[in-house]
């Protein structure tokens, strides 16, 4: 306490220098708190289940030369021998999930409906499009080879069977229980029975409003716009995607084939996320880093600047380490204003860009574990000063002018 006087006095000598830190802490705290919250939102984002076997699963695409290729055939030739390959567990014909590339469709619960129906990713595939994709099936069955039909989009062909994740079934049917009962399409009155449902599908766009809502219907289309979805045994995906270039270029040469890892299609999507990741965490370490060094720049300034009244504590008995208690005090209190400023700034600032850009909010926990920090970095970028200040010899000093 007998401390603080001076420290204050010093302090409101060099009021505007003070200040000056002080808001610059405070602001490098409301930024760092809302990139802090971003970082976190986009990580827990890209680290959640997707459902499927992303590691294991191998895509290929073709795009045949003859403008009268028959599709239909050519997907039932290629899933045989796709399915003989060595190290292929499964293998169907499909959109792929996760990819940024698919289809919407609105479900109801009653026939003739326009208006309130729930938005769903839609895929089609065979007997083994659950198995390919690697989800769990948590109730009622798989499709059945008796289940597939091949058509085309054109043909007005409606399913009437679908297997749903676990999410949709909860907002299609209170408590979930989807199982046995039928949904509609759009405006339709064609029952669909529900006769499976799987744990977890993002579907085609993990990021957004409706990811996890997806329905599977029992169908092979004439599209260029299915991809086989292979999926290999563990450990041998590269060996698989490798021989399913050769294979498929061998089995019809009339064509050009496209070969991906789901892994390599997920990262694309994702990369988005990962560069505001890495740009929001190098401008955090950055801020940060500035603070700091604008710390040590005034407190290395003031106890120049000071060099004779050390000298003159010292030599009535200060002690080295109420010395560098002094200016560890009086950063202290700089770092606090700081601090007490910067929670205001970060909440006004998440509160905007909550409600304008529709970013997470910014929690009260999390604020202050980065005051936390800020105040830690504060301290120690005053620690190498202070201990210098320390160590200047009364001698010296007294004889300085």
């Amino acid at each position: 306490m007998l401390e603080l006087r001076p420290i204050l006095s010093a302090l409101w000598r060099h009021k505007i220098s003070a200040l000056l830190i002080a808001v610059q802490l405070g602001l490098t705290l409301a930024i760092v708190g809302n990139a802090s919250v971003v970082i976190q939102e986009r990580m827990e984002r890209i680290a959640r289940p997707t459902g499927v076997a992303v590691t294991d699963i191998v895509t290929a695409k073709f795009m045949p030369v003859a403008k009268d290729y028959d599709r239909l055939r050519a997907f039932r030739r290629d899933l045989d021998m796709i399915r003989q390959l060595p190290g292929v567990a499964a293998a169907t014909v499909s959109r792929v999930p996760l990819t940024g590339g698919g289809s919407r469709t609105g479900l109801h619960t009653k026939p003739n409906r326009e208006v309130g129906a729930t938005s769903s990713a839609q895929f089609w595939g065979d007997e083994q499009l659950v198995d390919a994709l690697d989800m769990k099936l948590v109730a009622g069955r798989d499709f059945t080879a008796s289940d597939i039909t091949e058509t085309s989009f054109s043909s007005g062909w409606r399913p009437s069977k679908a297997i749903v994740t676990q999410q949709l079934a909860g907002e299609l049917f209170a408590g979930g229980e989807a199982l046995g009962k039928a949904v509609y399409l759009g405006d339709e009155d064609n029952p669909i029975e529900i006769v499976g449902i799987v744990e977890r599908n993002l579907g085609p766009w993990p990021n957004a409003p409706d990811a996890g809502n997806a329905v599977f219907y029992p169908a092979i289309m004439d599209t260029q716009w299915f991809d086989y979805v292979v999926r290999a045994e563990p450990g041998q995906r590269d060996a698989v995607a490798k021989l399913l270039e050769e294979k498929l270029a061998e089995h019809d040469p009339q064509r050009v084939v496209t070969v991906k890892t789901l892994q390599e299609q997920l990262d694309r999507y994702y990369a988005g996320d990962n560069t505001m990741i890495k740009v929001l965490s190098s401008v955090a370490g950055l801020l940060t880093f500035i603070v700091a060094l604008g710390i040590v720049g005034l407190t290395v300034f003031w106890i120049t600047q000071r060099q004779k009244q050390i000298g003159v504590r010292r030599a009535l008995g200060a002690t080295r380490s109420a010395i560098s208690r002094y200016f560890l005090l009086e950063n202290l209190l700089i770092a606090v204003t700081g601090i007490l400023i910067g929670v205001a700034a970060a909440q006004i600032f998440n509160y905007f860009l909550a409600s304008e850009f529709d970013q997470p909010a910014l929690p009260l926990s999390t604020t202050l574990s980065c005051a936390l920090i800020l105040l830690g970095v504060s301290l120690t970028a005053t620690l190498v000063p202070a201990l210098r200040a320390a160590n200047i010899s009364p001698a010296t000093a007294t004889r300085s002018v």
